[in-house]
């Protein structure tokens, strides 16, 4: 059920929304000219999120299914959310009436902690230490390594990418499927990730800009539908997207950056002063109960945050993985000045164009 930009995801209150609607205009239907309103569907809770559609549908229905609260949902980005805190919150304006943000990359929860009501749920203990907010502002959800995908129909085994340097690679130029960094966290993480492995001498994205040929893509799905339908050779997506169409029959495969990668995770965060604080704390709870992070291994590909839940058969454990070591001041202080170059870059050659 649409709501404005808004979509409400309950399905038990809806019904007696309906029964409401229906059946009081037939009860007053004897005294003349009167006519009854539909009543208006409060929601229990009001998350935002930054995560794809068909990761956090599941997620809110199967809350709601456990709880019976109603939950609306508001799909956004990263780079929305921030804007919305700056401008609702620094000059001292109200807020819209979020109560939770979840799905939103922890860069990004990190940089925004004064907006955040600090929560340690039961479950945290369980939630393997690298992955834990110290002060207990947000909580991790899900971890996200990043890899290389390539269609191998188009890439032949020579010609197979071994890191982030294959991607400056001239038989690539126009091939590399990449989404715009200053609309994604997962992008600006995988672009800083890059500069810091192999571009101490400040040319690699530059290089990397000439070999995109100034083009990026608007979301992480156009990346994998792209590569998959063989309009592009390679490129960045996250573990789970890349494992998911691998053991589903498409014709790609992928790998881990030999310079190595990162696995920032995602994570949810409870707004100071929301409306709905018990049930935005149970929404948290619910996210890295052991049952919800199973089911984030099992039918989302996707790695748990908790010790006790292992990965899909197949995959190594994330401490096998070549991973950086890169803290979150680190890449939050990264990031800002990568993105300035890279919007450096891009005016120029916008400017040659």
């Amino acid at each position: 059920m649409e709501f404005g930009r808004y979509k409400i995801v309950g399905n038990r209150r809806i019904a007696c929304a309906f029964l409401i609607v229906v059946c009081v205009p037939a009860l007053s239907s004897c005294r003349s000219g009167d006519r009854a309103e539909p009543m208006p569907v409060e929601p229990d809770l009001v998350v935002y999120t930054a995560q794809e559609e068909a990761v956090c549908e599941p997620v809110i229905k199967e809350f709601e299914e456990r709880t019976d609260l109603l939950v609306r949902v508001e799909y956004g980005s990263s780079e929305g959310l921030i804007q919305y805190l700056q401008e609702s919150m620094g000059d001292g304006g109200q807020p819209e009436p979020y109560d939770i943000v979840f799905g939103v990359g922890i860069e990004t929860l990190e940089q925004e902690k004064d907006c955040w009501e600090a929560y340690e749920s039961p479950q945290a203990e369980f939630i393997t230490e690298t992955f834990r907010c110290p002060d207990y502002k947000w909580t991790s959800f899900s971890a996200l390594p990043l890899v290389i995908m390539y269609n191998t129909n188009v890439v032949t085994y020579r010609e197979l990418p071994v890191g982030w340097m294959s991607l400056l690679e001239p038989r690539w130029k126009g091939r590399v499927a990449f989404v715009d960094p200053l609309h994604s966290d997962m992008y600006s993480a995988a672009l800083v990730t890059a500069v810091h492995t192999c571009g101490e001498d400040g040319t690699y994205l530059e290089k990397f800009m000439e070999n995109l040929e100034c083009r990026t893509l608007d979301s992480m799905a156009e990346v994998n539908a792209g590569i998959v339908d063989g309009r592009y050779s390679v490129g960045v997506t996250m573990e789970e997207s890349a494992q998911s169409l691998r053991s589903g029959g498409a014709d790609v495969d992928y790998i881990y950056p030999e310079e190595g990668t990162t696995a920032f995770p995602d994570g949810t965060a409870i707004l100071k002063g929301c409306a709905h604080a018990d049930a935005a704390r149970q929404f948290v709870d619910f996210t890295i109960s052991q049952d919800t992070q199973r089911i984030l291994v099992s039918d989302l590909n996707r790695r748990s945050v908790r010790g006790d839940v292992p990965p899909l058969p197949g995959l190594s454990p994330i401490k096998r993985l070549p991973l950086i070591e890169m803290d979150l001041i680190e890449l939050s202080q990264d990031k800002e000045k990568v993105l300035a170059s890279w919007n450096e870059i891009l005016f120029r050659y916008e400017g040659e164009m």
